[in-house]
């Protein structure tokens, strides 16, 4: 689950706030959780709060922009490769995927089971995540060889 948060948030301190308050919902409605869907509701939870922290740091974010009136900094004309970043770029029902596949090694249709969707709809989102960081990736002028998480290829 910290892992999980961490990777999502992009932020350790982040990832452990995110972390514990899930287990906090837990602790206060998970007696009416049926045993076996356990697992499922601890990530459904955190993917939730994963996304709602990402848009209030978004919204936060975009508000002291304005307020400062700042223009982004300049590059120092290097590709960016932080593919970390990349991927925080995703929405979180895709992120939650690559990272169940890739980082928790989970099959499609374990991911199916935990996020309640079909094991067809995990893998289309799975593999639209994928090109989308691809996509990325080459815009700013990275790859067409680099390697995305998990060893897969960008080519």
């Amino acid at each position: 689950m910290l892992r999980y948060c961490t990777y999502s948030t992009g932020s350790s301190h982040d990832g452990e706030d995110v972390t514990a308050e899930t287990f906090i919902r837990f602790l206060a409605k998970g007696g009416r959780v049926a045993p076996e869907h356990t697992e499922a509701w601890l990530i459904k939870v955190a993917s939730n709060l994963c996304a709602s922290r990402y848009r209030a740091a978004s919204r936060r974010s975009a508000l002291e922009s304005r307020l400062a009136n700042q223009v982004p900094a300049e590059t120092s004309g290097w590709p960016p490769l932080d593919v970390w970043e990349y991927s925080r770029r995703l929405k979180e029902k895709e992120r939650l995927t690559l990272y169940l596949h890739l980082t928790e090694d989970r099959s499609f249709a374990d991911i199916a089971r935990l996020t309640g969707r079909s094991q067809s709809a995990v893998k289309m989102t799975f593999y639209r995540a994928i090109d989308r960081l691809r996509q990325d990736m080459q815009r700013d002028g990275v790859g067409p060889h680099a390697t995305l998480v998990g060893g897969t290829d960008c080519a």
